[in-house]
């Protein structure tokens, strides 16, 4: 049991540094939301084994829109993309007929800077995996408005700082 745990942790590393890469981020997203910082690319990189990409897409576009009701939903741009960039993505956790939903929030070609995730059924209906993705989207933005917040404070005490 220890080294599955093991082996699982590794591999979330692992895909963690893939979406994150340049090329990754170079991709076109496939669609934009609004966040305290401005706005953000959504790609979406695996599915639940029980879902099409489309279905997928879909059930990802109204969890992140239920869950951001006063933030509008946008359409993709075009290139440059935003910076930010929101990152769903599937771990089968097999044999146990369950996936790890993960999304992680990427400000440029850095190391992920917001995580979340949650187990989910792979035969669950799309209605619940649009209920995960909203529930993974507001703690997601919960951590995400205070990072920025936090940021926000220390670039306005770094500018109000004179010299002696």
């Amino acid at each position: 049991m220890h080294l599955f745990r093991t082996l699982s942790l590794s591999a979330s590393v692992l895909l963690s540094a893939c979406t994150g890469s340049q090329t990754t981020l170079a991709l076109q997203p496939d669609f934009d939301v609004s966040t305290s910082a401005g706005p953000a690319s959504v790609s979406i990189r695996d599915t639940p084994p029980d879902m099409t990409f489309a279905e997928f897409e879909q059930a990802v576009s109204a969890g992140m829109q239920s869950a951001m009701p006063a933030r509008p939903q946008m359409t993709p741009v075009a290139a440059p993309f935003p910076a930010r960039r929101i990152v769903w993505h599937v771990n089968p956790m097999i044999p146990s007929g369950m996936s790890r939903l993960v999304v992680n929030v990427f400000d440029g070609s850095s190391g992920p800077t917001v995580e979340a995730q949650q187990v989910i059924d792979n035969t669950a209906p799309r209605s619940r995996v649009e209920y995960a993705v909203q529930a993974l989207t507001q703690r997601l933005m919960a951590k995400l408005d205070q990072r920025d917040q936090q940021d926000t404070g220390i670039a306005s005490l770094s500018n109000h700082q004179h010299p002696a």
